[in-house]
């Protein structure tokens, strides 16, 4: 016989694991589709990004694998340090000023993904370099701009822009097929860190996941 005690404590266990069910399921958005281009090797360095996380040590929270997001996308406001699982998609599309862009066979495995955290930003209006901004961070379709060491990992750099199937995810998250950089071809580079920099001071939210790098290199 079951005492009302035992009963009640199995009952609210069960509401307890229904209710983190539910909210870990709520941090996982639906699949939609967008295109990703790079940045990371020249001034647009990912350990200056508009969320002040400073240097992002390759072996904490996802490593160098980050994304830069428009600054008109609706997903924009309080967006850093939050993640996104992205995979490469073959398809063709149009930049904003409306070129085609024929992207049919770019992919080096489109069931493989990686998660990338947003650290940075992809402003609509930069003066400074307003023709390509305006090219892809204006809305006309979602927009990733991933660090170079993300977006090798989907596609061939060569490609500069490819399509995309991405989603909100928790940033624990690990895919079910990790992308890699193909065996055959080398990993670029990445920043070495300031002198005196300590892991520590990875500015990132969540830098205590610890796994991007064993998965990211």
């Amino acid at each position: 016989m079951v005492s009302q005690g035992s009963a009640a404590a199995t009952l609210l266990g069960s509401v307890l694991v229904l209710a983190l069910a539910g909210c870990a399921s709520a941090n996982f958005g639906s699949w939609q589709t967008g295109r990703a281009t790079f940045y990371g090797t020249d001034a647009w360095s990912i350990h200056k990004g508009s969320c002040m996380f400073g240097y992002l040590d390759y072996r904490r929270a996802t490593g160098w694998d980050v994304v830069a997001i428009s600054d008109i996308a609706p997903d924009y406001k309080g967006s850093c340090g939050k993640c996104k699982e992205v995979k490469c998609k073959n398809m063709n599309f149009r930049d904003g000023y409306g070129q085609y862009l024929e992207r049919s066979s770019v992919c080096w495995d489109e069931s493989a993904s990686v998660v990338v955290m947003v650290t940075d930003t992809c402003p609509c209006h930069y003066p400074n370099n307003y023709h390509s901004n305006k090219r892809w961070c204006c809305g006309d379709m979602y927009h990733l701009d991933l660090s170079i060491w993300a977006f090798e990992k989907l596609s061939d750099t060569k490609w500069g822009v490819v399509a995309t199937t991405w989603r909100d995810v928790p940033c624990w998250h690990r895919p079910q097929k990790w992308a890699r950089v193909p065996s055959w071809k080398k990993a670029t580079a990445g920043q070495k860190p300031p002198a005196g920099f300590r892991r520590s001071q990875d500015g990132r939210p969540a830098a205590w996941y610890d796994f991007g790098h064993r998965k990211a290199l």
